[in-house]
């Protein structure tokens, strides 16, 4: 196999094990061969772990599989299931043994899925099932989401005696079930549930290690990969992960960053995804340089997700982060949909693949920049009452609105330009952490604000929370040089619809008032409910109070953010759109220069689009998906930044947009 991997497809039991499926699938890689280079053969058809007879059963067919798909051209390899179990599932033909099961903080567990920290079970079954699939010749093995936590129907774990004990010997403490219970949910355990997740990430890599050790003593040149997805409970340690199954980069894996958006049901929710994948693969190393997005249509049927929609997603993980695509896209019922249904999937795809190809080799692996969303690895640990439910992740989340703007997300925490934090998550940064976001530029809501305040960083955020207005306000803009054009002007949030809370903020000697709340009558309810403020470490702090994360989609608004960032940033933001329009954008710091990826989520065609990149730039290349190249030149310079007008952006397609200069000068000078 000497093509250069892009994308695979993955292939369930059904259409590997019966040989006219099998058939069929070959028909149809052999028509399609342009816009999939590998293929990987799913071990199993149901959740929990295989029994190792009927892994060994599947061995046999898949060897003789593999070699075929081989002979064909492609790289073709097998995606192990599980590995310790997803869920509960066809039980009767699942694996079942005296190891422990993953267990939640009240002790029910799942019979499913076993304790990735059980060394019996990791002895007894995870070594001799990976042999097993060795044997079975692979180019690749995959390792599948399940070394994670979340399992139905239990939730979070694991909280078996065994994890119990080996915390309770890490932490030196003696705690029960209950008492950990506790004192996880307690308002002053930060601290506590940071090792927690640390511990739990400590069995992960433990367990990819010994897989990794595995396979290469049997056959050190089949590669390893590993899926991974959004979920905050196993303490997101990527690197570390990535180090234990490659032995420290010393062989080549691969990743592949999943999560959701099992239909085009909304659109948005690609978007949510792609923002997802790109937090995961700005935690890899640089030696992982295979990074596929999953991309899936469960429960796998034709009209689940549509061609078009299905094409575009690969195009939009790429500009996130990812250097290609695995599709998880055919149809797996024994009997049911024929695979050819899925010939205008495969038409999509093709007209794509020369574009994806494009992104993949012109972004490679280079790191994001702009707005650092607040996320941090341990951000679970940021909860208190809510810690077991895995709900970190609502602290990414919160931000989706703001980057429908035109304004480029940053996963790289190093690489931000500004940064955003709400609620309590400033509890999961470090003190390094947080003086660098106090620093530099930070927009915030009164949560954030209230959490620093009570962690000793009131001097540096200047404001403070006052009382809450309990009845729907109205914003004024406040005189102010950021809201030249609109001052005097409203937006009208009401706060019933969303169960939002508005509070008056009281600025320090200094901060300067942006917005303040009336009520219907133009009584004034809060002198301040947005400022900004530059404290003694040079640090420009931006604070909201009212409809903070959210009610950004009109054109005041949407003027008004743009300009707080580019204060924030201190006029350093790499790129963002001016004109008023619904946008979803990324920058990418190549080695050639700044690239931004633009997606038009609208059903209509966008014309005569204004775009800023920050530094002096002559001409932009503009590249559509069909790969034509454009020109446009320079429109004039904003401060520190170039303009250029964008002459169209076609509906729901994604646009390569890359500044040229004279002198070799960017954002950073």
């Amino acid at each position: 196999m000497d093509r250069e991997i892009i994308n695979s497809i993955r292939v369930s039991v059904p259409n590997w094990k019966d040989e006219t499926a099998f058939a069929e699938l070959t028909a149809i890689l052999e028509e399609y061969r342009d816009c999939v280079q590998q293929v990987a053969f799913f071990s199993s058809s149901f959740h929990p772990p295989l029994p190792l007879d009927t892994a060994r059963e599947h061995a046999l067919i898949l060897r003789e599989r593999i070699e075929r798909i081989k002979a064909e051209g492609f790289s073709c390899g097998i995606n192990v299931l599980s590995t310790i179990g997803h869920h509960p599932e066809r039980m009767d033909e699942a694996l079942h043994g005296n190891w422990r099961h993953m267990t939640d903080i009240d002790g029910k567990t799942c019979e499913g899925s076993f304790c990735p920290g059980d060394e019996r079970y990791r002895e007894e079954y995870v070594k001799p099932l990976y042999r097993i699939f060795c044997a079975a010749n692979p180019d690749f093995i995959w390792v599948d989401d399940d070394l994670r936590y979340g399992h139905l129907p239990i939730g979070n774990g694991c909280f078996c005696d065994g994890c119990i004990e080996r915390f309770n010997l890490e932490t030196g403490c003696a705690y029960t079930r209950e008492s950990l219970k506790a004192a996880l949910l307690s308002p002053c355990g930060t601290e506590l549930r940071k090792q927690w997740l640390r511990c739990q990430s400590a069995k992960i890599a433990e367990l990819l290690r010994l897989i990794g050790n595995t396979v290469r003593a049997y056959d050190e040149n089949i590669t390893l990969g590993f899926m991974t997805g959004e979920r905050y409970f196993e303490g997101y340690d990527f690197a570390g992960w990535a180090d234990a199954l490659s032995d420290g980069g010393r062989y080549k894996i691969m990743w592949r960053p999943g999560g959701g958006a099992y239909t085009d049901r909304p659109l948005s929710e690609l978007t949510d995804k792609a923002e997802q994948i790109g937090r995961q693969a700005a935690r890899l190393p640089a030696y992982v340089t295979a990074v596929q997005s999953e991309i899936e249509n469960f429960p796998y049927r034709l009209l689940q997700k549509s061609p078009r929609s299905t094409a575009l997603e690969t195009l939009l993980y790429v500009a996130a982060g990812c250097t290609g695509a695995a599709l998880n896209i055919l149809p797996d019922a024994p009997g049911g949909e024929p695979l050819h249904v899925m010939r205008g999937h495969f038409e999509a795809l093709r007209k794509t693949q020369p574009f994806e190809t494009l992104l993949s080799k012109t972004l490679g692996r280079s790191p994001t920049a702009g707005i650092y969303d607040g996320w941090t690895p341990l951000a679970q640990a940021a909860l208190d009452k809510e810690f077991l439910t895995g709900s970190g992740g609502r602290f990414a989340g919160a931000w989706q609105e703001l980057f429908l703007l035109g304004l480029p997300r940053c996963c790289d925490f190093d690489n931000a330009s500004c940064f955003l934090l709400t609620g309590t998550l400033p509890r999961a940064f470090s003190e390094k952490e947080l003086l660098k976001i106090l620093s530099e530029g930070i927009y915030m809501d009164a949560g954030a604000l209230k959490t620093l305040n009570d962690m000793g960083y009131g001097e540096l955020t200047g404001f403070v929370c006052g009382g809450l207005l309990p009845e729907d306000s109205v914003e004024i803009y406040a005189s102010h040089p950021i809201n030249v054009g609109f001052e005097g002007k409203q937006r009208l949030c009401p706060q019933v619809f969303v169960h939002g809370e508005s509070r008056t903020l009281l600025p320090a000697p200094g901060a300067q008032t942006l917005c303040f709340l009336t009520d219907r009558h133009s009584r004034i309810k809060a002198d301040c409910s947005m400022g900004v403020f530059r404290n003694k470490l040079g640090g420009r702090v931006c604070v909201s109070s009212h409809y903070a994360v959210c009610g950004y989609l009109d054109t005041l608004k949407s003027t008004q953010m743009k300009r707080v960032f580019r204060y924030l940033s201190d006029d350093r933001m790499p790129f963002l759109t001016e004109s008023c329009a619904r946008l979803w954008t990324v920058l990418r710091n190549t080695p050639t220069g700044p690239a931004a990826l633009i997606f038009n989520p609208n059903c209509d065609e966008l014309k005569d689009v204004d775009v800023l990149f920050g530094g002096t730039y002559h001409k932009l290349l503009i590249t559509t998906e069909a790969c034509g190249t454009a020109e446009a030149p320079a429109a004039g310079e904003d401060g520190k930044m170039t303009r250029f007008t964008l002459p169209k952006l076609a509906p729901f397609t994604v646009t390569l947009l890359r500044p040229v200069s004279t002198e070799k000068r960017t954002y950073h000078d």
